[in-house]
């Protein structure tokens, strides 16, 4: 008797229709200000877990599995707020969209147990958009002999599926030879980590079919005004130029993307929310700034800054093969689904 019971209430579970649980609504966001930081306070009828995306002037605020309310009220404080231009709830979407004043830094926590989420924002205090700027007046006077790229060859005889067939992708490893770029708090060059990641990222997109060109496959000077000529001699779909961040503030880290021209946006914004979703640091933002080789190239072409090496934690990770292997997947994923975005 009992296993006929057992066995009817499985059929039951089994042909009944799935029952979908209602999504979580965001119903109220409290902004309020304390000691220079701005906050969100963000309620919802449930548990949730935000996360945000800095998009150049906006702060993009998802929650997956909730949606925006139609009837969210907002509560802004009586006197003007410094860093928050304007705060935009999407309706019927997981999305809530801050326009930004000026340039900050942001952190969500959420609150488990009281079905909030609190967004901190306060002013950016590096300037490693102008030291970058800085480092790169100084290279374009670097003599460099002529570029040795190194070719991997599209993959021919296969009967695999290969995303990337046809596409040719040029891979520049940051630095080289007489320009060690940054030193890590490890002691480590940058030059030498930029490499070692460039191959792994070169091997994976051959892998899927691509025609991939690694700009240097050595300890070797190159001329920045040589990469964004070669990129456009051999026609690349995309140019993807790998390097790590520094700040004389050490304990600024996380990831950053730069992009100039405005058909590399697509490209930037793909393989940043890779990046920040992938590795889990803190998102410092997609970026625009007019360095030489995105601006002259005719492609697609973005600068990655993954971590900061003048991070003691970042450092090390950088220094790692597990994360060098990691960093390099997660790169040759967004880079797949940036072309099977372009495909459809």
């Amino acid at each position: 008797m009992l296993r006929k019971l057992l066995s009817l209430i499985i059929f039951i579970i089994i042909c009944s229709p799935a029952i979908t649980a209602e999504k979580i609504l965001i119903k109220r966001i409290e902004v309020h200000h304390d000691r220079g930081l701005e906050y969100l306070d963000i309620y919802t009828d449930g548990y949730v877990e935000g996360e945000g995306l800095l998009l150049e002037n906006k702060l993009v605020l998802e929650f997956p599995k909730a949606t925006v309310s139609p009837k969210v009220k907002i509560k802004l404080p009586k006197k003007k707020l410094r860093l928050i231009k304007k705060v935009r709830p999407k309706p019927k979407t997981d999305q809530i969209v801050l326009d930004l004043n000026k340039e900050i830094d942001y952190e969500i926590v959420n609150v488990f147990g009281r079905n909030k989420s609190v967004v901190e924002i306060r002013d950016r205090v590096d300037h490693t958009e102008e030291m970058m700027a800085a480092w790169e007046k100084k290279t374009l006077k670097l003599k460099a002999p002529k570029l040795e790229p190194k070719k991997y060859i599209e993959v021919k005889k296969t009967k695999k599926v290969l995303p990337l067939r046809g596409r040719i992708i040029v891979i520049d490893p940051g630095h080289g030879g007489l320009d060690p770029g940054a030193v890590a708090a490890n002691g480590i060059a940058e030059k030498h980590l930029t490499l070692k990641v460039a191959k792994k990222i070169a091997y994976l997109l051959n892998e899927a079919g691509a025609t991939v060109y690694l700009t240097r496959h050595k300890d070797r000077t190159v001329s920045i005004r040589e990469l964004a000529s070669f990129a456009n001699r051999v026609k690349a779909d995309i140019f993807v130029s790998i390097h790590y961040n520094y700040s004389y503030i050490k304990k600024v880290a996380g990831t950053e993307t730069y992009y100039w021209n405005r058909q590399s946006r697509n490209l930037a914004l793909t393989l940043h929310r890779s990046l920040v979703r992938g590795l889990k640091r803190r998102d410092r933002g997609l970026r625009r700034a007019k360095f030489y080789t995105i601006n002259h190239t005719s492609m697609p072409a973005v600068i990655l800054e993954p971590v900061f090496i003048s991070n003691a934690e970042e450092s090390k990770l950088a220094s790692s093969a597990a994360y060098q292997a990691k960093l390099a997947q997660i790169i040759a994923n967004g880079v797949k689904q940036y072309f099977r975005s372009k495909a459809r």
